[in-house]
């Protein structure tokens, strides 16, 4: 009986209660409201559904291999050749990471848009009376959507050539190989399972976007599966709640195939050796600098620069469309955003708070998740699995999860429903997986000597937690819990659903401005959001580095 109420077996107990509340009951409720007969019937034979299905596969599936592909060549353009401003090249492509997806569109709105500024300066060069292309449709989101997902392409091909052993490399180039034909035999074999990897993560990540496909889609009547979500929860039309969780399940089925298979590819990738030398660089000659030109170019000018730059000019023009010279310019726009928009300082706090919260409490819950996950073992896969679905999910499908569960209230008396404190226990639930990747990699790294000493010298559990393990983990605890903020500050896949009047967050105020139409004041907090991200992403980032430095096993216990 005294195992049972051991401080290991109460934090277990708690951890399963939170799961219950932020997953397993969600999903239940997901799946039984989507079961629905009618649900069913109709997601078989209405003409919507079928087109919004189709949408989706077509979009997610073209830019998933245009950010693979994309995403491959400029890991080997900044990873393996000496190309001169590399590090800042990596720096601008993992943008998309940091920025929001609805900010991201409303900067490339401003951009290629039909009134952006890329376009005004191409048409007019062509002497051309209407832009050569939309942004807006199809074309558009794949666009868009290559972008976003570009990051992650790039960081699991990377992760995977990382741990290439150099010497069959060295051995192939001394055998007379050129550049191409090391890639084609060399690093394509056994960089296959990161490259699958690559193309089912991004199309995971462009399969639940939300932000991009509304703002680009919903204007050309262009609709994929989250955006039909949405519009068929908030038209609170008959059946649509069914109809949402039928459509939400479509989307569900392939994060649980997508983390089933990655465990799988993360056992056969487990089988190459680590690369623990620096990687060869390769030396480019005269071409070195043309094709620095071209990259930064493409990845600093196209992708970075010019859709950012445009959106700070579309924030500081008095009108949407009109040319940005100086009497055109002014601060209108931010003084109406900061000062007279009443919904401003309530989203402001709600975000601040939410994000706030969220972040200290996924980052204490994941420490003991960590703790509890190391000592299981193979154990704690089922809890695993139930930490993991969350986040796996699309943000929209989870949202719509916690809307069917907390409509009504599974706890007599307990309303969450409709105010900020589901958005609350949202963020909690969809971020704490997040939280857990840094710190259960440091508890794995973690020395066992360093809690038998403490235990050889009378400490109990709790002790031990306090005055040894808890310093030695404190950088990752702080570098999870800050990493969770930055993402969850201005999110926009939960807020669409769970965020409403008077319950709005900064991300959902983003896009509402640009669904009305006021692109002007859009672009004006969005500006305002970037700049708050990019100080706390350089927050973060020397963190990270005070964290690597001081983690248990070193540098690599921080990934």
């Amino acid at each position: 009986m005294r195992h049972a109420f051991s401080p290991a077996g109460l934090v277990l107990a708690g951890l399963l209660v939170l799961l219950a509340f932020t997953s397993a009951l969600p999903l239940y409720r997901l799946i039984e409201r989507a079961l629905d007969a009618q649900a069913l019937a109709w997601l078989l034979d209405n003409p919507q559904a079928r087109r919004a299905i189709q949408h989706s596969l077509r979009v997610s599936t073209a830019s998933a291999l245009l950010a693979t592909a994309i995403g491959a060549a400029l890991v080997f353009l900044l990873e393996r050749l000496a190309l001169p401003g590399r590090r800042g090249l990596r720096l601008l492509l993992l943008v998309p990471l940091v920025v929001p997806p609805q900010i991201l569109a409303i900067a490339w709105i401003g951009w290629a848009g039909p009134a952006g500024f890329l376009t005004r300066l191409v048409r007019d060069g062509l002497g051309l009376t209407r832009a050569p292309w939309t942004l807006y449709g199809e074309g558009g989101i794949v666009l868009l959507l290559t972008v976003f997902a570009l990051p992650v392409a790039y960081l699991t091909i990377g992760a995977g050539l990382s741990r290439v052993p150099r010497h069959l490399e060295e051995a192939a180039r001394l055998d007379g190989a050129s550049l191409a034909l090391v890639g084609a035999r060399i690093l394509a074999p056994l960089l296959r399972p990161y490259l699958l990897a690559a193309v089912m993560l991004a199309f995971l990540a462009a399969l639940g976007n939300f932000g991009i496909p509304a703002l680009l889609g919903i204007p050309a009547r262009f609709l994929t599966l989250p955006t039909l979500v949405y519009q068929r929860v908030t038209s609170f039309a008959s059946g649509g709640f069914s109809q949402a969780a039928a459509l939400a399940l479509l989307m569900a089925i392939p994060a649980f195939a997508v983390l089933l298979l990655q465990l799988r590819l993360n056992r056969r990738a487990a089988t190459l050796d680590s690369q623990l030398e620096a990687p060869h660089r390769y030396r480019l000659g005269a071409w070195r600098w043309p094709l620095a030109a071209g990259v930064w170019l493409v990845v600093g000018g196209l992708m970075t620069a010019g859709p950012f730059g445009s959106m700070l000019l579309t924030s500081l023009t008095r009108a949407y469309g009109l040319r940005p010279t100086l009497e055109n310019l002014d601060l209108r726009h931010y003084a109406f955003v900061l000062q007279q928009l009443e919904a401003f300082p309530r989203a402001l706090t709600h975000s601040l708070l939410l994000a706030g919260g969220a972040a200290a409490i996924a980052a204490v819950v994941a420490l003991a998740l960590g703790y509890v996950l190391l000592r299981l073992g193979a154990r704690g896969t089922l809890l695993q699995l139930l930490v993991d679905l969350p986040y796996a999910l699309p943000g929209i499908v989870f949202a719509l999860a916690l809307v069917l569960t907390w409509l009504p209230s599974p706890i007599p008396g307990l309303r969450l429903y409709g105010t900020v404190w589901l958005l609350g226990l949202a963020y909690v639930g969809h971020y704490l997986a997040f939280a857990l990747q840094p710190i259960g990699a440091a508890w794995r790294q973690l020395d066992p000597a360093l809690e038998e000493a403490a235990r050889i010298d009378g400490a109990g559990t709790l002790q031990a937690m306090r005055f040894v393990l808890l310093p030695v983990m404190a950088p990752t605890v702080v570098v999870a819990a800050l990493l969770v903020f930055l993402n969850a500050f201005s999110e926009i896949s939960l807020s669409a659903l769970l965020a409403g009047s008077r319950a709005e967050t900064l991300g959902w105020l983003v896009f509402g401005l640009e669904q009305a139409g006021d692109t002007n004041r859009a672009a004006a907090l969005s500006v305002v959001l970037v700049a708050v991200l990019a100080v706390l992403g350089l927050v973060v980032a020397t963190l990270r580095r005070w964290a690597r430095r001081d983690a248990p096993g070193g540098p690599e216990a921080i990934t």
